[in-house]
């Protein structure tokens, strides 16, 4: 059973950081720069390459192939108020 809101959009920030929007509404920024390190994902180091990240069917995913644990995105990302 799912613990978190869905994911419906992602929006590249700078310094590598990623805002997501959930399906409750909620808005959360999660910080991606320690995860470049990683082999799998250090392409990613790429600016360009990573502000193509996208959500498909509720899923992050860059168009190099990469993806993201979501039950990590939303519970090691912080809330941000919603504008508006």
């Amino acid at each position: 059973m799912q613990c978190y809101p869905k994911l419906v959009g992602v929006t590249p920030m700078e310094n590598y950081k990623l805002l997501l929007q959930y399906a409750n509404s909620e808005n959360r920024v999660y910080d991606f720069s320690a995860n470049l390190t990683h082999p799998f994902f250090h392409p990613l180091a790429n600016e360009t390459l990573f502000k193509q990240v996208k959500t498909v069917d509720g899923e992050l995913e860059w168009p190099s192939g990469q993806d993201f644990c979501l039950h990590t995105l939303y519970y090691n990302s912080k809330s941000v108020q919603n504008e508006g």
